[in-house]
């Protein structure tokens, strides 16, 4: 890893403005390194308001229409949503809004109050917003029951309006859409933010990505083509790895070109230097990754950024499912590094060992995740569940500062040498079906003399209060 600061480029985009919302009661950057370090594991059953699991599972045989594990990782609450602060909206059309609008609309407030930005001030604005979804559960399950449609069905079940709701809250007149690959969704939509924002279409974006799961027939469909773990764990990296579980959530970051973020005092949580986007073409399957075409986009990005490999200290990789697929999703950084040994090991890790797979907006965690290695100086160690177990394996052994002096030790026994230019970058998403990999970014870690991490700014308006009412989907 390079010891001298890296020059910024004048594309970096800063991430001035941060928002999440993860299984286990996670409501914030701050939380999520507390499951982290503390090697959590938030992964639980189905609960009741979803659906009742006993019905739809049977983990002693395998059958159509039906799921072999109620394993999953859920919101804490999906129905709350409170009114009286989103003006405009009534109780009788929040009722019929899928849960993953109302959740976009709460991040949004959430990732702004974060910015310390009023968001009464940025209405009229060209703020645009970028939203990775892929879910369509309430839609579907609104289509079984259509006596029970209102004059707002049809909009609160059109996935567009996951992002247009966002828009027309705020009054923001920038460029609102919805994207959907699959499980690359959310850092597909973070990649073309920044794109829209580096060609100067807008001054400020909103991207990130939701997920709600509240039908069973998306646990039964993954069960049939064998995808879901039998076990109820994500076992990142490791041999026992037999499959994902299916987590919901969802985060949004608010983003700015770097130098109108410097004019205007925003605190920055990181800065994001180059991106891309490519597609793995013909494979011997619709969901079997390219690790060419990965390392081909992971060339590209460096190459552009004009960085070397030795300057990253943490690589945010997708944790595969299977065992199978381990050398596969190792390969294309494996390869981009060379046969030659750094100078200092580079460390990859996941978090869905942790909080489960949130497809679409699978790839917020991992940004957050890098965000708060910057903001911390430690990379906590991925967790490793035991097969038989269910426990941990591997503990964090990394924290405090990184230091040119101080050698870390690695999940695995290693050592690694930690620098003050040390970065960290997430890696290319495969996801299945196949859609472009994931966009390649890197969060350096700034300068000397570049306004750092503080507390946040106070928030022009404190997120919503949360008042419940009740909206029923069986």
């Amino acid at each position: 890893m390079s010891s001298s600061p890296q020059p910024l480029p004048p594309h970096a985009i800063a991430v001035v403005g941060a928002a999440c919302r993860l299984p286990g009661g996670i409501r914030g950057l701050d939380d999520l390194w507390g499951v982290l370090t503390v090697d959590r594991d938030v992964v639980a059953t189905v609960p009741d308001d979803r659906f009742h699991a006993a019905d739809f599972t049977d983990a002693r045989r395998r059958r159509p229409g039906v799921s072999y594990t109620a394993a999953g990782g859920f919101l804490d609450d999906i129905t709350g949503f409170d009114t009286s602060f989103f003006t405009g909206i009534s109780p009788r059309e929040a009722s019929r809004m899928d849960p993953q609008q109302r959740l976009a609309l709460e991040l949004a407030v959430e990732a702004l109050d974060d910015a310390g930005i009023d968001h009464r001030r940025t209405a009229g604005s060209d703020t645009a917003v970028f939203v990775g979804c892929s879910s369509r559960d309430y839609g579907e399950l609104q289509s079984c029951a259509p006596h029970t449609g209102n004059a707002y069905t049809i909009t609160g079940m059109a996935v567009s309006n996951t992002a247009n709701r966002v828009s027309h809250f705020f009054d923001w007149h920038g460029q609102s859409i919805v994207v959907d690959t699959a499980c690359s969704s959310a850092l597909t939509a973070l990649h073309q933010a920044c794109e829209h924002l580096r060609s100067g279409r807008s001054r400020a974006a909103l991207a990130g990505g939701v997920n709600i799961l509240i039908n069973p027939q998306g646990f039964a469909g993954f069960s049939g083509a064998s995808m879901l773990s039998p076990t109820g764990r994500c076992r990142a990296f490791s041999a026992d790895a037999d499959g994902f579980v299916r987590s919901e959530g969802g985060g949004l970051v608010l983003l700015k070109r770097l130098d109108d973020a410097l004019a205007d005092g925003d605190r920055i949580h990181g800065l994001i230097v180059a991106g891309g986007t490519n597609n793995d073409g013909r494979t011997s399957g619709l969901a079997v990754p390219s690790a060419e075409a990965q390392e081909a986009l992971l060339r590209e990005v460096y190459a552009a950024a004009g960085l070397s490999p030795d300057d990253v200290a943490y690589l945010r990789r997708t944790a595969p499912a299977r065992r199978w697929a381990i050398p596969s999703s190792a390969r294309p950084s494996a390869a981009h590094w060379g046969p030659a040994a750094p100078p200092a090991p580079c460390r990859s890790g996941s978090v869905k060992s942790n909080i489960g797979h949130l497809e679409a907006a699978s790839g917020m965690p991992g940004v957050f995740k890098a965000l708060l290695v910057l903001r911390h100086a430690g990379i906590p160690a991925t967790r490793t569940p035991s097969r038989s177990t269910r426990t941990s394996t591997s503990r964090v052994t990394t924290s405090g500062p990184w230091s040119a002096s101080r050698n870390c030790k690695a999940a695995d026994g290693r050592t690694w040498a930690s620098t003050p230019s040390a970065s960290a970058a997430p890696t290319p998403t495969s996801s299945s079906p196949r859609p472009p990999n994931g966009p390649q970014s890197r969060f350096p870690r700034p300068p000397a003399g570049f306004p750092s991490w503080s507390p946040p700014a106070p928030p022009g308006r404190c997120g919503p209060p949360r008042s419940r009412w009740r909206s029923s989907w069986s």
